[in-house]
């Protein structure tokens, strides 16, 4: 991910994280799904390592992509 010039960024209730030069966007993905919540991914176009605000859970940078929010399904209670 070494000189890139855009990242993933995701977010929950719980947590957020992003892609950099040791997690790339599978790992980033495991990590959320690991967590368990819902969780929003961007496609951030600026370096990871760039200074930026976030607001109600998602980057303020113009040019910034939703790409989706990811539910996990829930596990069936057992009878």
């Amino acid at each position: 991910m070494k000189d890139k010039d855009f990242h993933f960024y995701a977010s929950s209730v719980a947590q957020w994280a992003t892609t950099n030069d040791e997690r790339d966007l599978p790992a980033l993905l495991d990590l959320m799904d690991k967590d368990g919540y819902t969780y929003a991914l961007f496609l951030v176009p600026v370096p990871y390592t760039a200074d930026y605000e976030i607001n109600m859970y998602q980057p303020q940078v113009k040019g910034a992509e939703w790409l989706g929010t990811f539910t996990l399904p829930k596990k069936k209670a057992r009878k």
